[in-house]
């Protein structure tokens, strides 16, 4: 009985073992800081437009879309990668000793691969609640 060897085998067993298995959680592992700070800038966001509309008094959704917009610029998302929703009706006062709250939305990428490009598949809301004084005067 003659016995034939078997070469070459490893090499594409490696290959194939790092294609299939290590490349994803790589893949997987660099996205994961991505999403903890697009999370943490949606959360600052919320809460300086909350902040925003509650100490001016009326609901200004211009001021509370300039806050968002600059905090998505210190996070290097682009121009309107945050979407905000406040619950007050434009351009109306807030009752005093009320509440505002803000909602801002942003997209959660699957992956970035810097050449291949990004794929966005869900999208992460954070909210904010503020006070609103409830001995300030009104404009």
């Amino acid at each position: 009985m003659t016995r034939r060897r078997e070469r070459g085998f490893a090499a594409i067993e490696l290959s194939a073992g790092v294609a299939l298995l290590v490349l994803p959680v790589a893949l997987l592992v660099l996205s994961l800081p991505q999403w903890s700070s697009r999370q943490e800038t949606a959360r600052l966001a919320a809460r300086d437009a909350a902040r925003v509309v509650a100490l001016a008094g009326w609901c200004d959704r211009d001021a509370a879309l300039g806050a968002v917009d600059r905090i998505a610029a210190d996070g290097d998302l682009a121009p309107g990668a945050l979407g905000l929703t406040l619950d007050c009706a434009a351009s109306a006062p807030l009752p005093r000793g009320g509440a505002v709250t803000a909602r801002v939305s942003v997209g959660m990428p699957v992956l970035d691969v810097p050449i291949l490009g990004r794929a966005a598949a869900w999208s992460w809301t954070a909210q904010h609640r503020e006070p609103v004084d409830p001995y300030g005067s009104r404009p």
